[in-house]
């Protein structure tokens, strides 16, 4: 017996086996099912907050519809469709993620009348696009 069995032998497991051995491959994506229409891509989890209810009653999507990963978990998507991204990052990180689409207003300055206006409206565009996805 080599180390490990003896390591796994004394915790009490006889065998291992990987359930998913594609990771050690390299595979290590993140995919998308084709109902997510919203992507937001942010540090902090502000998913409960008033705000982000408020935007998804908008944009008329529901939890299901919406997933939030961080910058990391960006990297490794995969998906098929077109859902809409919102990265809420530093400019910087945000350039990184997504040479297109770089969106570099934090949370908090969500605040300002200005920046909140400016989202409506970028949002008022988007939902008419969500809106021809599920016709």
């Amino acid at each position: 017996m080599n180390r490990r069995d003896l390591l796994l032998n004394e915790m009490g497991i006889s065998q291992w086996v990987l359930t998913k051995p594609q990771v050690l491959k390299g595979d290590a994506q993140i995919r998308l099912n084709e109902s997510v229409k919203l992507i937001v891509v942010c540090e902090e989890d502000y998913q409960t907050s008033r705000l982000f209810s408020d935007i998804l009653l908008a944009l008329g999507l529901q939890k299901s519809h919406y997933q939030w990963l961080n910058a990391e978990q960006s990297q490794r998507l995969v998906f098929a469709h077109s859902p809409i991204i919102w990265l809420i990052q530093a400019e910087e990180q945000a350039v990184k993620i997504a040479k297109k689409f770089a969106n570099s207003t934090a949370w908090q300055d969500l605040t300002n009348s200005k920046h909140k206006r400016q989202l409506w409206q970028q949002m008022e565009t988007y939902s008419n696009h969500l809106r021809e996805d599920r016709d």
